[in-house]
């Protein structure tokens, strides 16, 4: 994933969250796939995310970890099923619905960020800890 596109989704999450907040951005770990139908291990850069209210069914203190990998694949799919999607991925003006349908996909609907319309304000972001 290009990098610009990959601060863009952290930027946007992390502005208009709403009960999830970013731990790490740049974590790396291993991450297996299938691969040729073979399991391949693979290093791949981690987003870790936490619950920092309760959540209906999660609590507060959660920890989710997606690879980047796995966000990377759920752009793919979104891509080939959304021209419009497409075309923003390739201007790089992401919505907020694209930064909550691609980590959805990507945590097979696990996780829904539910971002705000209105951008928070805060006096630290997640690369200031």
């Amino acid at each position: 994933m290009k990098e610009t596109l990959y601060m863009k989704i952290i930027h946007l999450l992390d502005r208009h969250r709403t009960w999830l907040e970013i731990e790490s951005i740049a974590t790396v770990r291993n991450h297996t796939i299938v691969r040729n139908g073979r399991m391949t291990d693979i290093l791949s850069r981690v987003l870790v995310v936490k619950a920092i209210h309760h959540h209906f069914p999660y609590t507060r203190g959660q920890v989710w970890q997606i690879a980047e990998y796995d966000m990377e694949q759920a752009i793919k799919s979104l891509r080939t099923t959304d021209g419009a999607f497409r075309q923003r991925i390739i201007k790089g003006e992401l919505t907020l619905e694209d930064v909550e349908r691609i980590i959805s996909t990507a945590t097979h609907g696990v996780v829904q960020p539910d971002l705000s319309p209105l951008p928070l304000f805060t006096c630290y972001t997640y690369y200031d800890k």
